[in-house]
């Protein structure tokens, strides 16, 4: 048996909670001394312990948790009640981490206020036509969902036995859809594709296709979190207003993922369809959107 400070050491639980534990009919000691009133407990209770702490994180009261002791819930239950509290918490940090990366982004751009100077350099080119494995258009998606796409993407391209597709771009295709809800920024047609040099084989979760050329865009390199806001866009704002550009309604806007860094940054291109016209007063088309 252990001593309720030796206890409270292998259970990292403090001995007044040990204390209180015992009080209200918890986690009763396996012995309590008559003479001292020293508590004593075995390793078999840790278990028992473990069982309370578990009902804590799922939200339970310390009532609540009695009672789903006194009922023996079978463990498999109570694994399949922390799983389902798992990923409900791990959606959260998601949330929060997606979150946490537009207020950097937005700050940034804050900073940029007064800077009368552009910041990256905006290149005019065309975009050939390419062949590509890419998913189904996914319909009212946030940016905060390409990670997730990235890797479900790789997953497809391994089984179709495509060698390191994370090596390989990963190209997201926006499309404004001009939905907006009240618990989340705008909503756009997402497409994310990989570019292949040869033609492979499809199923129901891989298209083989051909992005079409496009004329002329507005390109820009810079470092991007795929959650974030894209601060690119902000040059290519003021570089399309000082050239007389406009954005092309006909292609969706690109960006073009290259390798991440150790920081969550990928080296990434932004490239905006534009045509020489009259004063455009927005950016449109998704991610690319400030």
């Amino acid at each position: 048996m252990f001593k309720i400070s030796e206890f409270s050491r292998l259970s990292q639980v403090s001995m007044k909670t040990l204390r209180y534990y015992d009080h209200i009919g918890l986690l009763k000691p396996a012995h309590t001394d008559p003479l001292n009133g020293y508590r004593y407990y075995t390793s078999e209770q840790l278990f028992r312990l473990n069982r309370i702490l578990a009902f804590k994180d799922l939200g339970l009261t310390l009532e609540q948790i009695l009672q789903a002791l006194d009922e023996q819930i079978p463990p498999e239950e109570v694994r399949g009640m922390l799983r389902l509290k798992q990923a409900e918490t791990q959606a959260l940090i998601e949330q929060e981490y997606t979150r946490l990366a537009r207020i950097e982004a937005r700050l940034r751009l804050i900073e940029r206020e007064n800077d009368e100077l552009v910041g990256h350099d905006v290149v005019l080119k065309g975009v050939k036509a390419q062949l590509v494995a890419a998913l189904p258009t996914r319909a009212n998606l946030s940016s905060s969902c390409l990670p997730l796409f990235f890797e479900e993407l790789d997953r497809s391209l391994l089984r179709a036995r495509l060698p390191e597709p994370e090596m390989l771009p990963h190209i997201v295709l926006w499309q404004d859809t001009g939905q907006c809800r009240d618990d989340q920024d705008e909503t756009f047609d997402v497409e994310v594709a990989c570019p292949l040099s040869e033609r492979i084989e499809g199923d129901e979760f891989l298209t083989i296709r051909t992005l079409p050329a496009v004329p002329l865009v507005a390109s820009v390199m810079h470092q991007c979190q795929p959650r974030g806001v894209c601060s690119a866009l902000l040059d290519i704002g003021r570089w399309m207003e000082q050239n007389g550009y406009t954005i092309s309604l006909t292609q969706p806007s690109r960006e073009v993922y290259f390798a991440q860094g150790k920081d969550g940054l990928y080296v990434t291109e932004a490239q905006i369809p534009i045509e020489k016209g009259t004063h455009n007063y927005g950016l449109a088309s998704g991610h690319l959107s400030l």
